[in-house]
This record gives C-alpha cells, sequence and structure tokens, in this order.
C-alpha cells in the first residue's frame, strides 16, 4: 500500500471561485477539478470542449516515509523532497497546450535484495530479471520528468491531440557493491477523433523506449565472494530461482512499449461522459556486456543482438470510464477501470521460460462535493480497488497468488473561510484486506535465499490485514487578484489488524508513518 500524496491533499479541499455552470474551471481552485486533468493528461482530444482557463501552478514539497512494516526490497526509510509546475494554455478556440516538469530528489535508507531503480511498495513482486545483494545500503535517485500535450480541432469535426513524454532517472548505492544507473525514457502518442453533435469517438496510439544503464563498482572486490554471503552479488531469474550472470558489472535494458486503443465520449452542459480501451505491449530486452562474448573478465555494454541474454514481456488489457456531473450545488465524479496484466520470461541460453505473472485489477473511485456558492459545505471520496495475482516459477519452484481488496474513504470540509483566505480539513482512513492467498513452494536446490528471505516475508505482507488514518489540512491565501498562495500538511499511518506478520517475520510492531508538506503558488 502506497501513500499518494495528492490523494491525502484532498480531491475535494478548495471551491474558491468555483466556476459556474457555463464558466471556465479553474482546476488549482478546486481540487476536485485535479481527477479531471489527469483524463486530459489520458486522452485530450475527449475533453477539448471542456472549458479550462489558462493557468500555471508552481509546487515545492517534501515527503518523508517510514516504513516499519513493508516487502523486503523496499526502503525502510526515505525523505522526498520536489519541484513541479504544470499548466494549461488555450491559444485558440482550436488550440489548447498542456505542460508539465517535475524534478524529485529521493534518498532511501536501509534498502536490500534489490540493486535495481524498482520496488515493491506499491506493486507485488520485481520483474524478473534483476541482481541483489542481502546486504542494506542507502540510495540516492535523482528524477526529472517533462511532459507536453496538445488538442487541435482542424475541420468542422475533426480533432487531433499529441503527447509526449521524457523522463531522466540517475540512481547509485551508497555502499559496496555500488550500482550507477542512469535512465531515459521516452514515449510519444498521438490521437485522432471525430465529434458529431455530443457525441465523439476517437483512435489513438503511441510508442516508447525506456534504457537503463548499470555500471558496478566495490570499493573492495574481495568482498564480493560466496565466503561473505551479504555481499555476493547474485541474479534472479524468475520468482524464487538464482542462475550465475557473469555479467554483472556492466548490462542494460531495453524495453519497448506499443500500444493503441480507441475512445468514445459523450457531453450535455451538465454531464459528461467518456471511455476508452488501451492495448499495451512492452518487450525489455537484457544485455550483457562484450568480456563474456569475448571472454574476458569485463566488458562493455550496448543494445546488440550477440549481446541479448533475457526478455520479460507484459501484454496489458485496458478500459477507463469516466462519468462528470457539474451542478449548481453539487459536483460529482466516478470513475471505473479495470486492467488485466501478463508477464512472462524468456531465457535465451535456455531457450523457453519459467516465469508467468498475472494481475487482474478493478479499481471505483467516486467523489462529490456540496457548494454553497463558492464555500465547500461537504465533501467525500469513496474508493476501492480489487487486485486478483499470482506468481509462478517453474523452475524455482514458487506458486503465489493473492486476492486482495483496498478501501479509502475521506471527508473534507471548509472550516474557515472569507473573501481572501480559506482552510480546508481532511480526514479519513485508508485499508488494506486479503480476501484469499496461497504460497506453495518446493526447493529446487539447496539456495533457497530468495524463498527464505524475500517471497515468503512478502506473502506474509500481503497476507495480513492493515487499517490506518489519514489527517490533512490546506490554507489557501490570495496574493492578488489573479494569484492564489496555497500552504498544505499531510499525515498518515497503517496499523496491521493481527498479529501475524510480527510473529512470523522480523517486524518490530510499530506502524508505518507517512508526511507530506508544501507550498505552491498559482495564478
Amino acid at each position: 500500500m502506497k501513500f499518494k500524496t495528492f490523494y491525502i491533499a484532498s480531491f475535494l479541499s478548495f471551491g474558491w471561485a468555483s466556476a459556474q455552470l457555463n464558466d471556465s474551471i479553474f482546476i488549482p481552485r478546486n481540487q476536485f477539478y485535479y481527477n479531471q486533468l489527469e483524463s486530459v493528461w489520458d486522452n485530450p482530444i475527449q475533453f477539448s470542449k471542456q472549458k479550462f482557463s489558462d493557468f500555471t501552478e508552481t509546487e515545492l514539497s517534501a515527503t518523508v516515509k517510514e516504513l516499519n512494516m513493508k516487502r523486503v526490497q523496499t526502503a525502510e526509510s526515505s525523505s522526498q523532497f520536489g519541484f513541479k509546475t504544470q499548466g494549461i494554455y488555450n491559444i485558440s478556440e482550436k488550440l489548447r497546450l498542456l505542460g508539465s516538469f517535475d524534478y524529485q530528489f529521493l534518498t532511501e535508507k536501509n534498502l536490500g535484495y534489490n540493486l535495481t531503480t524498482d520496488r515493491t511498495e506499491d506493486q507485488f513482486v520485481l520483474n524478473p530479471n534483476y541482481l541483489f545483494v542481502p546486504k542494506k545500503a542507502n540510495w540516492e535517485t535523482q528524477t526529472y520528468h517533462l511532459k507536453g500535450g496538445l488538442s487541435y480541432q482542424i475541420w468542422k469535426g475533426l480533432e487531433l491531440g499529441a503527447l509526449v513524454d521524457y523522463k531522466n532517472l540517475s540512481s547509485y548505492r551508497k555502499s559496496d557493491p555500488r550500482p550507477e544507473i542512469k535512465t531515459a525514457d521516452y514515449s510519444g502518442k498521438i490521437f485522432a477523433g471525430y465529434r458529431l453533435g455530443k457525441h465523439q469517438l476517437s483512435v489513438f496510439g503511441g510508442l516508447g523506449r525506456k534504457t537503463e544503464t548499470y555500471d558496478i563498482l566495490s570499493v573492495n572486490e574481495t568482498m564480493n565472494a560466496t565466503s561473505n554471503p551479504e555481499y555476493y552479488v547474485r541474479f534472479s531469474n524468475g520468482y524464487g530461482r538464482q542462475i550465475y550472470f557473469p555479467s554483472y558489472t556492466d548490462y542494460s535494458y531495453r524495453t519497448v512499449d506499443r500500444n493503441f486503443g480507441g475512445g468514445y465520449s459523450f457531453e450535455t452542459p451538465k454531464n459528461f461522459f467518456n471511455i476508452n480501451f488501451t492495448y499495451s505491449k512492452s518487450m525489455q530486452d537484457l544485455f550483457g556486456n562484450t568480456g563474456e562474448r569475448d571472454g574476458r573478465t569485463s566488458g562493455y555494454t550496448y543494445f546488440d543482438e550477440s549481446l541479448e541474454k533475457m526478455k520479460y514481456r507484459l501484454v496489458t488489457y485496458k478500459t477507463d470510464a469516466n462519468y462528470w456531473y457539474k451542478g449548481d450545488k453539487m459536483d460529482f465524479t466516478s470513475n471505473v477501470n479495470f486492467q488485466s496484466i501478463t508477464g512472462d520470461n524468456y531465457n535465451n541460453a535456455e531457450f523457453g521460460q519459467n516465469y508467468r505473472m498475472t494481475l487482474d485489477k478493478l479499481s471505483s473511485v467516486n467523489s462529490m462535493i456540496l457548494k454553497d456558492n463558492q464555500k465547500i459545505k461537504f465533501g467525500a471520496t469513496v474508493e476501492a480497488v480489487y487486485n486478483d495475482f499470482s506468481a509462478i516459477d517453474l523452475l524455482g519452484v514458487t506458486h503465489k497468488y493473492v486476492k486482495s481488496l483496498d478501501l479509502n474513504i475521506k471527508f473534507n470540509k471548509d472550516i474557515f473561510y472569507r473573501d481572501t483566505q480559506k482552510v480546508n480539513l481532511e480526514v479519513g482512513a485508508m485499508s488494506y484486506f486479503p480476501v484469499s492467498e496461497s504460497l506453495k513452494y518446493t526447493a529446487a536446490s539447496s539456495n533457497t535465499l530468495l524463498y527464505d528471505q524475500v517471497i515468503k516475508n512478502d506473502h506474509e505482507f500481503d497476507s495480513t490485514s492493515k487499517l490506518g488514518p489519514q489527517l490533512g489540512l490546506q490554507l489557501y491565501q490570495k496574493v492578488s487578484a489573479k494569484t492564489t498562495l496555497k500552504i498544505f500538511t499531510n499525515f498518515a499511518t497503517l496499523f496491521p489488524l493481527n498479529k501475524r506478520f510480527e510473529q512470523n517475520t522480523e517486524y518490530n510492531g510499530n506502524p508505518n508513518l507517512y508526511f507530506n508538506a508544501g507550498i505552491s503558488l498559482f495564478y
């Protein structure tokens, strides 16, 4: 279960100068509309007739987490500092631009069994092909994320749209072994649609490419030996299976993602409905280095077929539907999302696969606000997420499945309001309940390290019910007629509802703690 800053900050917190039915919507002045902004990024041409005002928002934030109860391949604590700016710009009645820039600096403490940039805080397992050592260490990561988009009406009902997305990440571990990881992730997507009256049909397609290069150094190279099990570098191939990987000093991943789909939208002055269907297929290739190929102890890694070692394929079917009611006294939004994901690996040397992952995920988020002119009298959000997850390693030999339910509920209200200032308070709770679970393991060799230290512990975490309160407070102050300052702080905690996790793992019994605070300026 992952702490989500924007959820805690409230979907519903700000009704200042809330737009009237036929007026333009100034998104930062009502957090209720931030959910719609995310939908605009999903398919900008479906929202081209929605009246969003120009805005720019700039934010500084800090987030601190203490994860006493967690999966193994996630840090025990972390601190994150961020700078973000985003906006919508209506160039003309036919052309709208979107933009976003996000910088994050993350420090993590005590992360073990993981030499990658992925974490299991918000996912059941890592992708199957990765290096690890048991020894815990601290990490530092910097991320730059740039996005841009547009929607344009070419002629009458014909519309086109486009999105571009670029993310650059630098990450390194501060103790032996010390991987330095460079990531470049870029993608693009185009949209075409035809609008007839209240209806629109659209199609879209996208292509993305992600590259990750790993350079692993050690101050003391002699520590990487079987006589030092805490520091000895191992390779996971599946879910519980370990194999020898001679290119561990320099290797790389390349992931290519292709996706396409179609959508439909319907809108009236008070009602808006849209639905999108998406198919995507990503292929992650793992490349070794020239040293292994040429019989040397070290070498260079690059994307060449002769260096390709393994593959991991993910196929996703996604359906996303939204309804938005815009009233004088009440606003209401509802989202239903279903994803069916299948992942399987392939080992080039063995000419076969041993691992398969499946995840069916159904989620629904429903939010409403009651308004008295520009004041929020009451707001509520109810979120439910059902997961049906399984992972099987035929050579591992491991078979795990978990069916679970996340339930989150939040209420908020303007506890102080006047023309130039307001304070919004939100209270809520987040919870996790396993519906059914199973873990079966048959040792295929004497090396059971991953099962004993990672898989078994993670399954105890996934099998434990959890509950925790949330609290958020936001202060809004008008600086000028067109500029508003927001100061926000949020706190959440999470407790186990039984003793199972504490009895079967090294869990210390303390709850997880999450804290987030920041300041933003929008105009």
